[in-house]
């Protein structure tokens, strides 16, 4: 959920009807993986749950207090996984590693992480000082090889008139 909403920007709805997870006892051959397959198999889930459990099964190889493990009932543990990007493109990965590196290249990721400083640095919406603020602000931290403190300076420095003082100022 966390990389879904927070890293990577995407609005999911909470789940329509509350549930608990599946006790492990209830299924005790089952893997981790397996149970949360099981339990959000059904379509109503899949909405949200063909992004979060694709991601999510990325990290089994750490239990739940994130101890690492390489086997979950003596089977080898499965971190793989694969995100839809906006564009439409399957990428797959083998795990944490892949998905790292995905994220630190990723535009998507990039423009979610600058429209998400900007609120905080600023407490207004990005689109308030622009529809080309976000590509712009985003473009320069790339070319600042994702330095957040000069983004934060840049941020500061483009916002300091406000939204409304820097369209006043073109059209004088």
């Amino acid at each position: 959920m966390f990389l879904a909403r927070n890293v990577l920007g995407l609005p999911l709805r909470p789940p329509a009807d509350a549930f608990t997870p599946l006790p492990a006892e209830l299924h005790p051959n089952l893997t981790t993986r397996e149970r949360v397959t099981l339990q959000t198999n059904p379509r109503a889930c899949q909405t949200c749950h063909a992004v979060i459990n694709p991601l999510g099964f990325l990290f089994e190889r750490y239990d739940a207090i994130g101890r690492y493990r390489d086997k979950e009932q003596g089977l080898p543990i499965d971190a793989s996984g694969a995100y839809l990007t906006r564009a439409g493109k399957l990428v797959r990965f083998g795990g944490v590693r892949d998905l790292a590196k995905f994220l630190a290249d990723s535009e998507e990721v990039h423009e979610v992480f600058v429209a998400q400083f900007f609120h905080h640095l600023v407490k207004q919406p990005i689109r308030a000082f622009g529809v080309n603020k976000l590509e712009e602000l985003r473009k320069f931290f790339v070319e600042n090889d994702c330095n957040i403190r000069k983004l934060a300076v840049e941020i500061i420095a483009q916002t300091a008139l406000g939204p409304s003082d820097e369209k006043s100022k073109k059209g004088n």
